[in-house]
């Protein structure tokens, strides 16, 4: 139950109004039912014509069921689109909230499958299942009274049919429920996977494997398409199971009738009236027969909606300041399997190349730092406090982070410089560009206005960097974390990088191995977990291990 009160409730936020005005519609349709009904009655007993009036009062109520149609599709939508409309949002908010462990599922296709089918689930359920249930199940309610008076064995015809239609959708609906499960696990297979090799796309003609990638499209489309048929199969077999139950219910009404017309209980001018509204009652009944599968495919759609939203949430803290002077301190930070225990101090206004052999943990260390990566122990103080008790906007402020793990967007050169941006000035912009050298017009022909395809496929890897550098920059932050990266060889971003060291009023830790490099950052930390590590014949060299706390 607990997980259910994830969702929000259907009729929060005064979507109730919307839901009175279903049943007042649903009550309007019964009246009008009653007045159509008592109206032939009318015309079947009358010896003379029909007045004019009588016509026009026919007329009018017919006019008034077409508007309570109207008006229930109208409003059944309006509910369902503002429902689906807080839904989203709460999914979308959940996806960016989500704690760094669980980054890489928001990039699934399992969240567009949330965004699109499972709102569409929700939607067909409001619109064609609640919102028609509570309008017809209104004046079936008073027809059954209305039949009552007539005799009880009209109600009896009618009620044990339909209950034995419920019965038949339950049983039917607990595999329909499995087989919508089954299909919607197949359809997030097979987007996943089309998502990820187009974007692949290069690597796949790089190592000739079309082939190999349509035989596994065609077999995850395979699977999809039985599924596909196997929820149609008991689908089908649902509605034709509720067509012929319906149509056995107007014969057994129908024939009740005949009898208790054949016993005198009734008259005949009556069991007109009674064929005639058996057959309206017929139309509006049908629109019901997929109610049980909307219903299934709504609680599908739920429990993954629940699953997704149940994942545990980043825990922010409640300081919105630094206290003190910046200062990043690091004790016994590990993550298992990823990096060996570290300790160290980052402070103002440090000059850090980071160090160590491939695997050592590196990106992992400088991605704990930035919060984008959870530790499996130790402590990361920002300004002596644990740095779980900052807001993350507080971190992001000053903590920033450039890695290739950290991409450009589609779009312009401004647009990506000014991500996530801090207050600036066009002088700002101008000197930062300067600075990374993104004022060379044959690089980017259209200045600030440029486009960037997603990732920045369209540019060379120098440029990248340095554009990822600026985007960092402008966010005016107290620490650079730069991640290893081939663009490192370039000359250009090797200067940009010596003209940063010597500007920049921040501190800066470096993970890089070129020449000159210490030149830039000359303390270096080596990542090590062997305590007994000699340091190379460097005064500058600081092995990780034998600064542990405690030690």
């Amino acid at each position: 139950m607990a997980l259910i009160n994830m969702l929000p409730p259907i009729l929060a936020d005064k979507r109730w109004q919307q839901l009175l005005l279903l049943a007042a519609t649903g009550i309007l349709q019964s009246v009008c039912l009653i007045l159509l009904i008592s109206w032939g009655r009318h015309v079947v007993e009358g010896t003379d014509q029909p007045s004019s009036v009588a016509w026009g009062l026919g007329g009018v109520v017919i006019m008034l069921l077409a508007a309570g149609r109207y008006i229930e599709r109208f409003y059944a939508e309006l509910l369902a689109q503002r429902y689906i409309f807080q839904l989203r949002h709460r999914v979308f908010e959940k996806s960016q909230h989500l704690s760094p462990e669980d980054f890489r599922v928001a990039d699934k296709g399992g969240t567009l499958l949330r965004l699109t089918g499972d709102m569409t689930a929700i939607r067909n359920w409001i619109v064609q299942g609640m919102a028609p249930l509570i309008v017809i199940g209104l004046w079936f309610t008073v027809s059954l009274l209305a039949l009552l008076q007539l005799h009880y064995l009209l109600v009896v015809a009618l009620l044990v049919p339909l209950l034995v239609a419920v019965a038949g959708n339950y049983l039917l609906g607990r595999y329909l429920f499995v087989q919508s499960e089954q299909l919607r696990r197949r359809r997030g297979e097979m987007i996943r996977n089309v998502t990820e090799k187009l974007r692949q796309l290069p690597l796949i003609r790089a190592y000739n494997q079309p082939g190999k990638e349509t035989r596994r499209f065609l077999r995850q489309s395979n699977r999809l398409m039985q599924s596909q048929i196997r929820k149609a199969r008991t689908s089908a077999l649902m509605r034709g199971m509720n067509e012929a139950i319906l149509l056995f219910a107007m014969l057994s009404l129908i024939g009740t009738g005949l009898h208790l017309q054949q016993q005198n209980i009734i008259s005949a001018q009556y069991m007109a009236v009674l064929m005639t509204a058996a057959l309206y009652l017929l139309g509006q009944l049908r629109r019901l027969t997929r109610l049980y599968e909307f219903w299934t495919l709504k609680k599908v759609a739920e429990k993954k909606l629940v699953q997704f939203l149940s994942r545990d949430s980043f825990r922010e803290g409640r300081r919105s300041r630094i206290a003190g002077a910046f200062k990043v301190e690091l004790q016994e930070v590990f993550c298992a399997n990823r990096l060996t225990p570290q300790s160290f101090t980052i402070n103002a206004n440090s000059r850090i190349l980071l160090s160590g052999e491939s695997g050592s943990g590196k990106s992992t260390l400088l991605s704990a730092i930035a919060g984008l990566t959870r530790i499996s122990g130790g402590r990361i103080l920002l300004g002596d406090k644990n740095i779980k008790s900052y807001r993350s906007r507080v971190i992001s402020q000053h903590i920033c982070l450039v890695s290739s793990s950290l991409p450009l967007l589609r779009g312009t050169l401004k647009k990506n410089l000014l991500y996530g941006a801090r207050k600036l000035s066009d002088e700002d912009l101008q000197a930062v560009c300067a600075v990374c050298r993104l004022d060379n017009p044959q690089e980017l022909s259209q200045g600030l206005q440029s486009c960037l395809e997603e990732g920045g496929a369209n540019l060379s890897a120098s440029l990248i960097y340095r554009i990822m550098l600026a985007r960092a920059l402008l966010r005016k932050p107290s620490l650079l974390l730069l991640d290893e990266d081939v663009a490192h060889q370039s000359s250009d971003v090797q200067q940009v990088l010596r003209g940063l060291a010597s500007t920049f009023q921040g501190a800066i830790v470096l993970c890089a191995d070129f020449n000159g490099a210490d030149a830039i950052c000359p303390q270096r930390w080596a990542l090590s977990g062997e305590p007994d590590a000699t340091p190379a014949n460097n005064n500058n060299v600081i092995v990780m291990g034998q600064y542990a706390k405690g030690k």
